[in-house]
């Protein structure tokens, strides 16, 4: 032993002494008399100091000092990571993860789609073979404004809707008006009841030139129906403007045929005509508004003539001469 320097009998434990367990915890140390060092070390000898507590020493074992070096370095190294780089990497493992599952949900959702458009058209396709206007014990067709046409459209389709509907009451009134004029004994009473009779002709003749192709333009967004009903809409309103003036020998019991009736005598033919004239005002005047409204509308989408042509050229050049030449070469 050294100068200064007390070394405890061999097999002596000191109580008060403890060293540092790496597999967790602390215990008291323990010798291996035969091996000369601890347990699960290397062969280590130990010197205590006086006055400097322990000094440790040795030949490829663990001691103290070192174990305490290696904590404190990992204790450093951890101190030097904060929580924003742990939740930084958290995040970014998360975040594959939810775009992959994203993916998924997109790629699902778009299936989800594509089968409910075709169940849509299904029914669509057995609610069209079931009528159910104008009555239904009488059915004619399927039509349901608040089922196929878009939410966006709808406004202006049940304007049109009472459009038609006003343009069938002022054609019934006209014809009443026109009875009226021959059961007061007009001579052109019976000219007027045949022609009045014969615009009854527009009642079917209204919902299929017009409405039906505004109806199906909004339903199914095509362009060419549109372009129908601009040209047979466009008629209807210059109709609708004559049968309100009412012009002379034309059947319509508008303002002209009213003066007229009140002036020779025929006060129950004039009111019958005056009744024909409101009703005509009311359905060119909302005529006019609903064919300015459509053209905003369609215009907006950036629906006009040029691409109405562009696109009515496309269907001629696609379809009809493909079967005309189909239809030369069956007959050669």
């Amino acid at each position: 032993a050294q100068k200064g320097t007390t070394t405890r009998p061999e097999g002596h434990e000191d109580p008060g002494i403890r060293m540092s367990n790496p597999f967790g915890g602390y215990g008291p140390m323990d010798r291996n008399k035969e091996r000369g060092g601890f347990i699960g070390a290397g062969p280590t000898r130990k010197s205590y100091g006086t006055d400097n507590g322990i000094a440790s020493s040795g030949y490829g074992g663990t001691s103290d000092a070192s174990m305490g070096s290696a904590s404190s370095s990992l204790t450093n190294h951890d101190a030097t990571r904060t929580p924003n780089d742990v939740e930084v990497g958290a995040t970014a493992e998360v975040g594959q993860g939810l775009t992959d599952r994203e993916r998924m949900l997109m790629k699902r959702e778009e299936e989800l789609r594509k089968r409910e458009a075709k169940v849509g058209l299904a029914e669509r396709e057995i609610k069209a073979l079931t009528p159910n206007w104008p009555f239904k014990q009488y059915a004619l067709e399927y039509h349901d404004i608040d089922e196929e046409i878009p939410i966006a459209k709808r406004p202006i389709m049940k304007r049109l809707y009472l459009n038609v509907l006003l343009t069938f009451l002022a054609l019934f009134i006209n014809w009443i008006a026109m009875l009226g004029i021959w059961f007061s004994g007009d001579q052109s009473g019976p000219s007027y009841t045949l022609w009045g009779t014969m615009y009854l002709i527009g009642i079917p003749g209204a919902w299929k030139m017009w409405y039906r192709p505004i109806y199906s333009a909004y339903r199914d967004k095509a362009t060419l129906s549109y372009f129908c009903f601009l040209l047979s809409f466009a008629a209807h309103c210059f109709f609708s403007v004559v049968m309100a003036l009412g012009l002379p020998n034309c059947a319509a019991g508008g303002l002209m045929t009213m003066v007229q009736q009140f002036a020779v005598g025929n006060p129950k033919a004039g009111f019958m005509t005056f009744l024909s004239m409101l009703a005509w005002i009311t359905v060119a005047g909302l005529s006019i508004l609903n064919i300015k409204k459509v053209q905003n509308e369609w215009g907006k989408e950036g629906v006009d003539m040029t691409s109405i042509t562009e696109q009515l050229r496309n269907e001629v050049r696609d379809q009809l001469v493909p079967q005309m030449a189909s239809a030369v070469a069956s007959r050669v």
